[in-house]
């Protein structure tokens, strides 16, 4: 009884032990791979950058044809700066008033009637309101060139993230269309992102936001990673939970597509095992 007591013992240290020594793979990648588009339809009249090349967020890496906007930006501006219909609302709205008060004058010595102060009044009264729509019009001009101004902003290419050009898909001269709106691609590499298939078992002691020792490529080292989500759900299939780890890579030291282990058993975190594990295999691949 004794020595099968002694047999269980090992058998399940064994097992335990090879259940926390689980290594599990995937391979790195970027953090943010951006598919960056034209937001107006049309042909590309320049690109300002080369596959390869780091570009920053808001940087503009290009724009559409504008000629007709910048025509009828042009025509806008002189509508809006046209002052001549002003002046001349302006000219009247005074005379009318310097009327009123040469009237009003006239009937305080009693040589006006309350007919021609009314009227007088009334004229005051329109010609304010002339001036005003002749204001409001110039006001809308003002904003059709602003219209205009944004139209054109629109039909540049802008990068949303400080990255570098992996891919450009259309060049100079070729028409951007509703159906295939993108333009080139943009990989953020200062962090990179792991995402590993877990097994369940394990899944259920990981914390976001904890940290993890993972090892990376050949001869690049260790690097600890921080978990940045663990999917609430379980694959059916292969019993397993997605966990997202963010690495930090702010020197471009580690590369991205290449191998990343995730070991079970060792963790920045003592709560918790550390998972050096892979979305693709379970088994220990060769480094590249």
């Amino acid at each position: 009884m004794k020595l099968l007591s002694i047999i269980l013992l090992i058998t399940t240290t064994v097992w335990i032990d090879s259940l926390y020594a689980q290594n599990i793979e995937t391979f790195t990648e970027p953090y943010k791979r951006i598919a960056v588009s034209a937001s107006e339809i049309g042909i590309i009249d320049n690109l300002t950058v080369k596959e390869g090349e780091r570009v920053q967020a808001k940087q503009v890496l290009g724009k559409l044809d504008d000629a007709v906007l910048l025509a009828s930006l042009e025509v806008a501006k002189s509508a809006a700066q046209a002052s001549g219909a002003r002046m001349s609302a302006e000219a009247d709205f005074e005379t009318r008033k310097q009327q009123l008060k040469g009237y009003q004058s006239l009937e305080r010595e009693g040589n006006a009637t309350n007919r021609e102060i009314g009227q007088a009044e009334l004229e005051v009264q329109q010609a304010a309101a002339r001036l005003l729509s002749i204001r409001e019009d110039m006001e809308v001009r003002h904003l059709e060139c602003e219209r205009i101004r944004k139209q054109i902003q629109q039909r540049q290419i802008v990068s949303p993230i400080d990255g570098i050009v992996v891919s450009i898909e259309k060049n100079a001269g070729e028409f951007v269309s509703p159906t295939d709106p993108i333009v080139l691609h943009i990989v953020q590499l200062d962090t990179l992102l792991a995402v590993f298939s877990v097994p369940r078992l394990h899944a259920s002691t990981i914390k976001q936001g904890s940290e993890v020792s993972l090892s990376i490529g050949l001869g690049e080292g260790t690097v600890i990673g921080k978990i940045e989500y663990v999917s609430p759900i379980a694959n059916p299939e292969s019993n397993t939970v997605q966990v997202k780890v963010r690495i930090a890579n702010p020197n471009g030291k580690c590369s991205s597509g290449v191998v990343c282990r995730w070991a079970l058993n060792t963790s920045t975190d003592v709560s918790s095992p550390v998972i050096r594990s892979s979305k693709a295999t379970e088994s220990v691949s060769p480094l590249r």
